[in-house]
């Protein structure tokens, strides 16, 4: 099971602020992400398709790509330029099976999971502290 990029940019598909920069980076941020997931599962990771969004995203509607316009996140948050993703992990076990090792093998962070609650925010922008585990 992976995360494409129609499930990434569901929730605002037809939006024009989608560039192909956008979609590049997304494409990109995928396909790291979808890498990390597969060898999570090989370690007895189950994912769980989130209900509302019918996908691996979590939330509503904006754990995937966001609008500058939308009021979730920071205005400069890696979902508005395509280079972050909230994974659904409503129990905690992909953030208690992740690494940094992983982290840094797949060329990802993560928000740490006491700054999170039901997901996994996975980014391939390294943040300020350069940690592959960060607080916000």
């Amino acid at each position: 099971m992976t995360i494409s990029a129609a499930d990434y940019f569901c929730a605002y598909a037809d939006h024009a602020e989608i560039t192909p920069a956008i979609h590049e980076n997304a494409e990109e941020l995928l396909r790291k992400v979808n890498a990390l997931l597969e060898e999570c599962v090989a370690n007895g990771w189950v994912p769980r398709v989130n209900p509302a969004t019918g996908t691996l995203i979590s939330g509503q509607q904006n754990g995937g790509w966001r609008p500058s316009d939308c009021p979730i996140g920071a205005p400069t948050s890696s979902h508005k330029t395509g280079r972050g993703v909230d994974v659904a992990d409503g129990n905690g076990e992909l953030d208690t099976l992740l690494t940094d090792g992983m982290l840094e093998a797949h060329g990802l962070y993560r928000e740490a999971p006491d700054a999170t609650s039901g997901w996994c925010h996975l980014t391939d922008r390294a943040p300020k502290s350069g940690r592959r585990t960060f607080f916000p």
